[in-house]
């Protein structure tokens, strides 16, 4: 009871002020500098890669060729620790589903309101692989309070800011503060989000991850 009493006090601080500044991690000294990643639009042996089959949107909207669409959607999985089950039927990848509408939203109106304080594009990996492991529920499974309090105050407010300026605080995308009446605990697919940047476009997956 005491710990849970710690952990809501906390909540409430990181959530009702803005988070600290901090001063940039030296970066550890690379033993070797890796490849760059293969476009996976070049050309191979002479041949141009297969065009785009599909009119899509959200999370392959970026997708400029059929192996960029798979790279794109091998690196969700690996970010997420899933097969390709977790959001298509294996009988009609083309069939929607309730995890391919969270994901195409995320990639559509949530990751274009937010930045990233280390810099880069966001992946789906900044957070659902943050840990190195990836994970589809990132706030347990079943879903617990006191991971999500630990969650969004140890790691999403102090590696994210709003794209459009400013600290996320938990009413942001919260409505209110937590632990009073206006709060609201459900966020996904919803318009409680931070407001995009002016003339922002849309979010662009990449393959790395989202």
């Amino acid at each position: 009871m005491l710990a849970r009493r710690l952990c809501f006090a906390f909540a409430l601080v990181a959530c009702g002020s803005p988070p600290l500044p901090h001063e940039p991690a030296e970066a550890p000294h690379a033993l070797a500098e890796a490849p760059p990643a293969r476009d996976p639009c070049e050309p191979v042996d002479g041949k141009p890669p297969a065009p785009v089959t599909g009119n899509y949107s959200g999370v392959l909207k970026g997708a400029r060729c059929q192996p960029e669409v798979l790279a794109i959607m091998n690196g969700v999985a690996k970010a997420l620790g899933t097969g390709c089950d977790h959001c298509h039927d294996e009988m009609d990848y083309a069939a929607p589903s309730e995890n391919k509408r969270i994901a195409n939203w995320m990639a559509s109106e949530l990751l274009p309101r937010l930045s990233k304080r280390a810099g880069g594009g966001i992946t789906c990996a900044d957070c659902h692989a943050d840990d190195g492991k990836g994970k589809a529920k990132i706030l347990g499974a079943p879903r617990s309070r006191t991971r999500a309090v630990e969650w969004m105050t140890a790691s999403l407010v102090e590696r994210f800011d709003a794209a459009a300026g400013g600290p996320l605080y938990c009413k942001t995308c919260h409505v209110g503060q937590l632990g009073t009446p206006a709060f609201q605990a459900h966020v996904i697919l919803t318009e409680h989000l931070p407001p995009r940047p002016p003339a922002s476009p849309g979010a662009i997956p990449h393959a790395d991850g989202g």
